[in-house]
């Protein structure tokens, strides 16, 4: 079963969503959302009967804040952290992206995307273009997709399409 999760980000219905998968060995999320909305999307999965430990792997589609941001939280339980390799050196350290963010966002960085702390490198995993991980009972397929960003897949199983 796929369930779509509202990151209510600052409040608001309908502007980031995270998309977890129910596969045999607990949940697969695609995208987190910023860390500012990780209780928002914790308490979702609560209402679903998961807890946040139940979700063993994150499939990011880049690493922008808003799609990635609460990565870390997800790795720090656990959870395998699927990414392109380009993306990967900043998950691990993200001290340059911070910075280049706070450029444009200045002091409205932590109220916007939250905390931010790298990724221990054993919880990331790069994918290539066309690499398939077995998630049964899904073979879930990273697809490279340049043009919002680089470092961008989407992410492929059965007849459903996630990016």
């Amino acid at each position: 079963m796929i369930h779509i999760l509202d990151t209510q980000h600052l409040g608001r219905p309908g502007i980031i969503a995270s998309t977890a998968l129910e596969t045999d060995d607990g949940l697969a999320l695609f995208d987190t959302g910023p860390e500012s909305t990780f209780d928002n999307i914790a308490n979702q999965l609560r209402k679903l009967g998961f807890d946040p430990r139940d979700v063993r792997r994150v499939f990011l589609s880049h690493i922008h804040f808003d799609h990635a941001g609460a990565a870390w939280r997800f790795a720090e339980l656990g959870a395998t952290i699927y990414v392109h390799p380009r993306g990967a050196a900043h998950l691990i350290d993200p001290r340059k992206l911070v910075a280049s963010a706070t450029r444009l966002y200045g002091d409205k960085m932590e109220q916007l995307w939250g905390k931010f702390s790298g990724i221990a490198p054993e919880r990331v995993r790069i994918l290539e273009d066309n690499e398939f991980v077995r998630v049964a009972p899904f073979e879930i397929r990273a697809i490279a997709t340049p043009g919002h960003a680089s470092h961008h897949h989407v992410y492929h199983w059965n007849d459903t399409v996630f990016g």
